[in-house]
């Protein structure tokens, strides 16, 4: 199921001429994040005003991508003894790759046998990946920065505020010192 996705960040007037840029750099550093973390989606599109910076990223994955891959090891002759039993390097092979000796196998490689091991690595949920956007986010570049609250915090304007929804689900998130949570206060009378 593909869903959207709204990042906004709310923040004190920004000089006019760098709005658009700074736009197109949160929505390319934005897209180049979710590819690197193997979560897929159709598009980001972009909004900005002098006091907002938002992205909205539709058609976006429920979870990552899983990852099947074959992680090779020591050779053959490092990984077994004369008589046939793993040695220590395949073992610890085996367990880095959180595996046992019983998944090992071999493979021949330019006339020198090697052990492999077929890795499966399934994908976390879209929801523990989006809040690594606001890293990318603080990361963003400008020609001048300020600094407020107790002056470690660095951003082209002080940020007031951080909407982070994923269809109608507030993704907690935190940016510089914003926590973004959602409390919900039931009055039954």
């Amino acid at each position: 199921m593909s869903k959207q996705f709204l990042l906004e960040i709310g923040l004190e007037e920004v000089p006019a001429h760098l709005v658009t840029p700074t736009s197109k750099q949160f929505a390319k550093k934005a897209a180049d994040y979710l590819n690197e973390n193997r979560v897929s989606f159709d598009n980001i599109e972009v909004f900005s005003t002098p006091r907002r910076f938002a992205i909205r990223v539709n058609g976006l994955a429920d979870k990552q991508e899983n990852i099947e891959e074959k992680a090779k090891g020591p050779a053959k002759k490092i990984a077994q003894d004369a008589e046939g039993n793993w040695t220590k390097a395949a073992i610890g092979f085996a367990k880095g790759q959180g595996a046992t000796t019983d998944d090992l196998y071999f493979e021949t490689i330019k006339d020198v046998e090697y052990v492999f091991v077929d890795k499966f690595i399934e994908g976390q949920s879209v929801e523990t990946i989006l809040p690594g956007l606001t890293n990318v986010a603080a990361h963003l570049t400008f020609p001048v920065t300020m600094t407020w609250g107790n002056g470690e915090y660095r951003f082209i304007r002080p940020v007031h505020w951080l909407v982070a929804l994923l269809e109608d689900n507030v993704i907690p998130m935190t940016f510089l010192v914003l926590i973004v949570r959602i409390n919900l206060v039931v009055i039954v009378s």
